[in-house]
């Protein structure tokens, strides 16, 4: 009693949240390394990653809020400077680092929609069709930029963009409408051929080429199938205990290991138990997300910490099922786990922030 009491002057958060957190990056910690030897670099990005969550968790997200509107100004400055500007269309470099910034962007349009709709729903009031209009051409702008780089991660943002415009109440009008949006962006966008349209018809086509035997694959689509069949062999290779560190073989040939298909990896070394309670782990945090949401002590708490919930479990989701060879490639990466010190620096916002929310909450009581 005396330790948890100890702990509970420390950390007033969700402590289930707090747990997967440490699980998931202790299992970086552990795969990254195995694949790629690089020990001190992984340390360095898991400790950046801790300090995030560390300084996320201490400032007050509803003192943030009162800046939302620089923070989407400076989203949109970013992302332009991105996709236009980048070194690769998704990172920038800043001091001689290069840093993917997609993610922290879509953190920032997923608080400024929380705020947004919270400020009204706070007062008894509907979002005007004025302001939903405004909202979704917010949506759509950002959508478009990251479609032009990074069609998948434009997807997740959508839908997560989606997933809290559905729970802000929003009128059922307005929500088939922001879904008419969707997909006539969709056909423009798919029609006329702009950003990386040409890289996703691609990537559907040669997953649906996989399925076909009788098919003579072209090259490209011969790359792509042997890149889905080791990610599968990785897996299928996988015993119910760990293999131990190094032990996998196939990880050896697989590209992307460590990160596009870090899962493949992982199970193929740490085991069918670990590979399972990975996926277990991420449907546990959007559980306890929604949780969060339906204690926090208001709107834009309450939405906040689905947007976060849903952005991570969704992302988490395509990731495996690519690894799984359910869907085609999307270039996703594996929250948490995956390699980059972009990636896991903005895990670690991510969490943080979702930590905060839960300890500002009116209910403190985060049992088990």
């Amino acid at each position: 009693m005396e330790k948890v009491s100890r702990l509970n002057t420390y950390f007033r958060g969700d402590k289930v949240i707090l747990i997967i957190a440490v699980i998931l990056s202790l299992i970086s910690f552990y795969i990254v390394p195995s694949s790629t030897h690089r020990f001190g670099s992984q340390m360095i990005h898991i400790l950046a990653c801790y300090g995030a969550m560390i300084l996320f968790y201490k400032i007050d997200y509803r003192t943030l809020s009162a800046g939302s509107d620089l923070l989407l100004i400076f989203a949109f400055v970013l992302a332009i400077l991105t996709v236009f500007v980048g070194t690769d269309d998704r990172s920038v470099t800043i001091g001689g680092f290069s840093m993917q910034t997609f993610y922290f962007i879509g953190f920032l349009l997923i608080f400024f929609i929380s705020k947004f709709i919270a400020i009204r729903l706070n007062k008894g009031e509907e979002l005007s069709t004025k302001e939903t209009l405004i909202l979704f051409g917010i949506i759509g702008i950002f959508c478009l930029l990251f479609a032009k780089s990074n069609l998948s991660t434009a997807i997740i943002l959508g839908v997560s963009c989606f997933a809290i415009l559905f729970i802000g109440n929003l009128d059922r009008k307005y929500l088939f409408g922001f879904i008419a949006m969707a997909m006539v962006v969709g056909v423009i966008y798919f029609g006329f051929g702009l950003g990386k349209s040409d890289t996703g018809i691609s990537r559907v086509s040669n997953f649906s080429a996989s399925r076909n035997f009788d098919q003579v694959p072209d090259r490209e689509t011969s790359l792509y199938i042997k890149q889905m069949v080791l990610a599968q062999a990785a897996i299928a290779r996988s015993a119910w205990t760990p293999a131990g560190p190094g032990q996998g073989e196939i990880k050896n040939v697989l590209a992307e290991k460590e990160t596009d298909y870090v899962y493949a990896t992982v199970v193929e070394e740490v085991g069918i138990v670990v590979g399972g309670l990975i996926i277990l782990l991420y449907l546990i945090l959007f559980f306890r997300a929604m949780r969060v949401a339906r204690l926090s002590e208001g709107y834009f708490g309450r939405l906040l910490a689905i947007g976060i919930g849903f952005w991570i479990t969704f992302q988490a989701l395509i990731h495996i099922g690519v690894n799984c060879a359910a869907i085609p490639a999307t270039g996703q990466t594996l929250p948490l786990i995956s390699r980059g010190g972009s990636s896991l620096l903005f895990s670690g916002i991510m969490f943080g922030m979702l930590l905060n929310i839960s300890k500002n909450t009116e209910n403190e009581k985060y049992s088990f």
